[in-house]
């Protein structure tokens, strides 16, 4: 299988770096991994890469707007794609054609409920929409769909793949998707034992936990971290094992 080529969605800010990539995989059934957010230039780049030919589907990740938001302004352009979505169009374990490969879709619930990973057994590449950011943790927003212990079912779910390489929907390729697997588990660890010290002394509002626990937050990820806290609060004290 050859390499996809990335198409940057076009949309940087404070919840997405740089902005969202989108993944186009070419052949008989050109197929691109998330719709982006409906940027002309995007659409422009994906027209340019295709060289004339139309696109047959978008598989979609999850529905959060910076992945989803761009399927009207893809169909608009392409009025007979098939666009893919939990759980209307996709299933656990169904099969999907991608360029001139066969990708798998893998349930993985936590930071969205509806979030699918696409498995290509061949190459052990993993298309993981926000599953894995290298550089950075994922958002788990309890209450909306999210839940850490989903979450961290679904890492392991896609550690005992055993990819190889991870392209991911935020963010560089993973090369070592293990090892940041591995380092995401050892994160949530310690951030359950530090939201259960603030419990043990007495703080029980999100916001003063927030304080407390990331004391040099800039604003504009108060929210992300006020919604992990959150998530560490629905989950319980039982989810991790005691040392």
């Amino acid at each position: 299988m050859s390499g996809p080529t990335l198409i940057p969605a076009g949309n940087p800010g404070a919840m997405t770096g740089r902005g969202n990539n989108t993944w186009l995989l070419d052949g008989a059934e050109p197929a691109l991994i998330d719709a982006g957010v409906g940027q002309i230039a995007h659409l422009d780049a994906i027209a340019s890469a295709l060289e004339g030919r139309a696109l047959a589907r978008v598989l979609i990740t999850h529905g959060h707007a910076d992945h989803a938001s761009g399927a009207p302004a893809l169909r608009s352009r392409w009025p007979r794609i098939d666009v893919c979505q939990w759980p209307s169009r996709l299933s656990e374990g169904l099969q999907v054609t991608a360029g001139d490969e066969t990708l798998t879709v893998i349930h993985t619930p936590g930071h969205a409920a509806d979030h699918v990973c696409f498995w290509h057994e061949t190459s052990r590449d993993l298309y993981a929409g926000d599953m894995l950011v290298l550089g950075s943790t994922v958002m788990i927003p309890a209450g909306t769909g999210g839940g850490l212990r989903a979450y961290l079912a679904s890492l392991e779910r896609i550690a005992a793949l055993a990819p190889v390489r991870v392209f991911p929907g935020h963010g560089p390729v993973i090369d070592d998707p293990l090892a940041l697997i591995a380092e995401y588990i050892d994160h949530r660890r310690l951030r359950h034992r530090q939201v259960a010290a603030c419990l043990a002394d007495g703080l029980h509002d999100a916001d003063e936990i927030v304080t407390r626990v990331y004391p040099d937050l800039v604003p504009a990820l108060r929210a992300a971290a006020r919604a992990t806290v959150e998530a560490h609060l629905e989950a319980g004290p039982d989810l991790f094992p005691v040392d």
